[in-house]
């Protein structure tokens, strides 16, 4: 075999070679739709070619959000560790991006392959061009950090996720709830967080938006006690007649991160540690609730 490279590349520069390695694999070979193989995302996407010598034989691409696809390698170069280093290409420019994690819908035969890289399987076989295909993902970072990691990501730990993205906030923290939950806001590790961000500096603003009180009421609240003592800094109001409108939990930290979880379903929930567009949409809609909320005399009464 002659000499191999990776070049990094975009579509305007190689989209016929890329057009050509995958349609080979692809089409010709998997029988793929060619009217599918082709889609949007090429032209916003990074693009790998693997040469020999001057024949392109293998591809891969990267989308912004870290979804690595079309990975592909001409037959007769194949086992000679091609696609390795076209994902490893991937998975390495993912990281100097600041991604925190990377993901991939895998052909079924070829999980194992992924799966020797430190991928794992996130859901269910599905099928796509007629082809079983099961979703991967390959964790990149520790912890997610709030305005660095963007991406919607389904959460399955709420607790965890909001005590993680409350501990990272430095200036503003907004929380829509329905009861604010005390397995979620009532731990100590949640209340010694939220003392510390109340206590950091002048500006600090800390809204906490309740839609039922009822069950706060004769119970020995730690949050509502802290919010007492720093009431400057931490203001409570409850939601009147237009709660019946509200579908979701919602935490908003520094204008950048967030998490959604639905109230009828709370299993459902996902997150964003970095979308300010999307943060600003949600802080528009919490500041309207927050001028048609009131203080509750009752929950005021249980603070002292």
């Amino acid at each position: 075999m002659k000499k191999l490279t990776i070049e990094l590349t975009d579509w305007d520069t190689s989209s016929h070679q890329l057009t050509a390695v995958r349609s080979n694999v692809f089409v010709e070979e998997q029988n793929v739709p060619a009217d599918i193989e082709l889609d949007e995302f090429d032209a916003a996407a990074v693009h790998w070619l693997a040469y020999s010598g001057d024949i392109p034989v293998g591809t891969c691409r990267m989308l912004a959000d870290g979804h690595i696809g079309r990975l592909a390698v001409l037959k007769d170069y194949r086992r000679l560790d091609i696609g390795k280093k076209l994902l490893l290409a991937a998975i390495d420019a993912a990281r100097s991006k600041g991604l925190f994690d990377v993901y991939l819908n895998a052909q079924l035969h070829a999980t194992g392959f992924y799966e020797g890289f430190g991928f794992t399987v996130y859901g269910e076989e599905f099928m796509d061009a007629g082809i079983p295909h099961l979703p991967m993902r390959l964790q990149l970072e520790k912890q997610r950090l709030l305005g660095k990691h963007g991406g919607d990501f389904f959460i399955e730990d709420f607790s965890q996720h909001a005590l993680d993205l409350v501990q990272q906030t430095t200036q503003q923290l907004h929380i829509l709830s329905l009861d604010l939950a005390p397995n979620t806001f009532g731990t100590k590790r949640m209340i010694d967080s939220l003392s510390a961000l109340a206590r950091r500096n002048r500006y600090t603003e800390i809204r906490l938006l309740i839609i039922d009180t009822s069950k706060m009421i004769n119970v020995s609240s730690p949050l509502l006690t802290l919010q007492r003592r720093l009431s400057s800094s931490i203001a409570l109001r409850t939601i009147g007649s237009s709660s019946q409108e509200i579908t979701d939990n919602l935490i908003i930290a520094d204008g950048s991160g967030l998490i959604v979880q639905s109230i009828k379903e709370p299993g459902k929930a996902w997150g964003n540690f970095n979308n300010k567009p999307v943060a600003k949409n949600y802080l528009s809609q919490f500041e309207v609730l927050w001028r048609n909320s009131k203080e509750d005399p009752n929950l005021r009464a249980l603070s002292i």
